[in-house]
């Protein structure tokens, strides 16, 4: 019998494992949503913009991404891709991507709180066995923090950082063009991580 890990490093490999990317109707989720999407592996993007949302739902996207709107209407059209604002779609997912802004205070330091105001406003809904990447722009230690914080709620989500290092308007060419950087706290989020942000295996044939 499989243990857990195995099974998730199975599912993880496995195009019909899937994923969710919170604030995925921005810049650099929308992207990464489209590009896995195409790839074959089953996405939906979760954002609490309804306008973007429908945008999306509708083939558009809601800002200037070149090659992004013919890879959209594909994946939506192939049923691999759909956005949504209900959180409990965190629940079904394999992998969750977390893509959220980070803003500033009045002082320019990044205010982190909001990584973690999301993450308890989600928390309901995701389960051990997940793989919870951060792709937010952070400092260091926050993704300690993050994992520490499932660990405290007493859930095995294995945490990973893969920071985003894309153009704004190029991010799907650069995606495939770029090597992708992982940081993890365990072999089986390494593992998750790598299947998930191989560009070989999840940006071919652009």
């Amino acid at each position: 019998m499989k243990s857990r890990s195995e099974w998730l490093i199975g599912s993880l490999m496995d195009r019909h494992s899937e994923l969710v990317v919170i604030g995925g109707c921005g810049h650099v989720g929308l992207p990464l949503a489209i590009v896995a999407a195409h790839a074959g592996r089953r996405t939906t993007i979760c954002d609490t913009d309804a306008n973007a949302v429908s945008l999306v739902m509708g083939g558009k996207t809601p800002f200037l991404e070149d090659g992004a709107e013919p890879l959209l209407a594909k994946g939506l059209a192939s049923g691999r891709l759909t956005a949504t604002t209900d959180p409990a779609v965190v629940g079904r997912a394999d992998i969750v991507v977390i893509v959220i802004g980070t803003p500033i205070d009045e002082h320019l330091t990044p205010r982190m709180n909001v990584i973690f105001d999301v993450l308890r406003e989600y928390l309901r809904h995701f389960k051990s066995g997940q793989l919870l990447v951060l792709r937010s722009t952070v400092y260091p230690g926050v993704s300690a923090k993050v994992q520490e914080f499932f660990d405290e709620k007493g859930l095995d989500v294995a945490g990973a950082f893969c920071p985003e290092r894309v153009a704004q308007g190029n991010v799907i060419r650069e995606f495939s063009e770029l090597p992708q950087i992982a940081s993890v706290f365990s072999e089986r989020g390494l593992q998750g991580a790598n299947n998930s942000f191989d560009p070989s295996r999840s940006a071919s044939s652009l």
